[in-house]
């Protein structure tokens, strides 16, 4: 069953800092969808995913290439 959330938000929670071997800090990104609707009865949890910060330009890129390709423009393609 699929179940359609009418928001969204991203995150980058300074707590999911990680620090890397060179010394360069890595934080992750948090993608939430959240139920928007008026209707209190109907309304659902938020769900959230966690992304490194490749894995976020990742989604980014194919979000993209979705909307263009909804828009009817020629898509650019996606590098993976």
């Amino acid at each position: 069953m699929t179940v359609y959330l009418s928001g969204w938000n991203v995150v980058v929670d300074p707590e999911q800092t990680e620090t890397l071997p060179d010394g360069n800090i890595c934080q992750e990104v948090t993608l939430v969808l959240v139920d928007e609707t008026d209707e209190q009865p109907q309304r659902r949890r938020p769900v959230a995913i966690t992304l490194a910060p490749a894995q976020a330009r990742k989604v980014a890129a194919r979000l993209m290439a979705a909307a263009a390709q909804a828009e009817h423009e020629p898509p650019s393609r996606v590098e993976e």
